[in-house]
């Protein structure tokens, strides 16, 4: 199955809003601002470390026109109902709320520069809640369409820190910037290094004589909400452990895993305790297969890649303690296929998707059979789960 391709999803969101709002088309504005992957740096970049993204051709759409009425008034074709606001009056956010990613996106531009409108639209998503970054996906793309209606010309810096503002200040989900620097910086058929510290972001891409190969997304069927999902709490273990290991090597103000130097964590590892351990094995083993990672990605050495994806996703699960028995099971079943070079489990709570890299001639039947494999011991997940074939694509943008 392949994702609905962009000209046909314009088509059908701006029939959707049609029927529910007048307007002329030359009044009307669309952002696309696509889904992310990450095949390698799995939870670490709240921890400071080095992470690998790409954009592809799944993605939020928002079709909307500016309004003079101060408001925000949104449709969605994934959720139900209408999301109105003041952007005078915007309220703490209630879990559940489908608009409260728009809420977090006027109160963030507000308190740097007044609005002076707002706008009406809607929108429409490939696959929410599935662990390819679409809330920050819809994040940005209201930050977008308010800066555009604003006239304001945000940097990637400026885009980076809005969405942190959304999502560490408003909605109080401790989570780094990967999701919304590969996003802003996307490119097609390119890998991005960013660096979570410094937030450089390098565009590394597709080597000349690597191997073609396609990218694989499968839907678990479990959808995910990461502040319900113990993610702030392995955040805040992994601060933990980043303390004591600091105090252990005479860095009293190390604060994340980033603080600390390699040669400090492996002096010191042995001392940390049984619990808290595995959290630092994780970081430090990840970093390293990030920077190896990317190192074989230049190279066009796809099986080298592949591998580090594996044993990404296999900490990911042991020592990081993230995922589900039905996302480790998807995960062993993917691996298990002839023609994947690798697969990494992406989604930060106990749900989400295993993207995979797969040899060119990787069929819809292989595809299929990973889903009907998975989904005869999952049964209850049927109706749900799902595969796609996805293509990379540019980053956030207006069309």
């Amino acid at each position: 199955m392949e994702f609905t391709p962009l000209s046909v999803q314009v088509e059908n969101l701006i029939e959707y809003l049609k029927k529910r709002e007048k307007f002329t088309n030359s009044d009307l504005n669309l952002v696309a601002s696509p889904y992310r992957i990450s095949p390698l740096g799995a939870h670490i970049d709240h921890q400071g470390g080095p992470v690998l993204g790409m954009t592809i051709n799944a993605r939020t759409l928002l079709a909307f026109m500016p309004n003079h009425e101060r408001k925000v008034r949104l449709y969605s074709t994934n959720y139900p109902g209408v999301v109105e606001f003041s952007i005078d009056n915007i309220k703490t956010p209630r879990r559940g709320d489908w608009g409260r990613y728009a809420m977090g996106a006027a109160k963030v531009i507000q308190e740097q520069k007044p609005l002076e409108l707002g706008f009406t639209g809607a929108l429409t998503g490939s696959l929410p809640a599935s662990g390819l970054s679409s809330s920050a996906s819809a994040a940005l793309a209201y930050l977008k369409a308010l800066a555009y209606v604003n006239n304001c010309d945000p940097s990637y810096e400026d885009y980076v820190v809005l969405d942190s503002k959304i999502e560490n200040n408003y909605l109080k989900l401790q989570n780094g910037i990967l999701d919304q620097s590969s996003i802003v910086c996307g490119k097609k058929n390119s890998m991005l290094y960013i660096n979570t510290v410094s937030k450089e972001v390098a565009t590394h891409p597709k080597p000349k004589l690597a191997k073609d190969f396609k990218i694989l997304i499968i839907y678990s069927g479990l959808k995910r909400e990461l502040t319900s999902s113990g993610f702030n709490t392995r955040v805040e273990a992994c601060k933990k452990t980043a303390a004591l290991l600091g105090l252990m090597g005479g860095l009293n103000s190390a604060k994340i895993f980033s603080d600390i130097p390699e040669e400090v964590y492996l002096a010191q590892q042995k001392r940390l305790p049984e619990n808290l351990k595995h959290w630092a094995v994780h970081y430090f083993s990840e970093v390293g297969r990030v920077n190896e990672g990317i190192k074989a990605w230049d190279a066009g050495e796809l099986e080298r890649f592949g591998n580090l994806m594996n044993e990404s996703s296999r900490s990911t699960l042991q020592n990081y303690e993230d995922g589900s028995i039905q996302t480790n099971h998807l995960f062993e079943i993917t691996c298990s296929q002839d023609g994947v070079y690798g697969a990494a489990i992406n989604g930060g709570g106990y749900g989400g998707c295993v993207v995979a890299f797969v040899r060119n001639e990787f069929s819809q039947n292989s595809a299929s059979e990973i889903i009907n494999t998975y989904t005869k011991e999952y049964p209850e997940l049927k109706e749900y789960a799902a595969v796609y074939f996805a293509k990379p694509d540019d980053g956030l943008r207006l069309l």
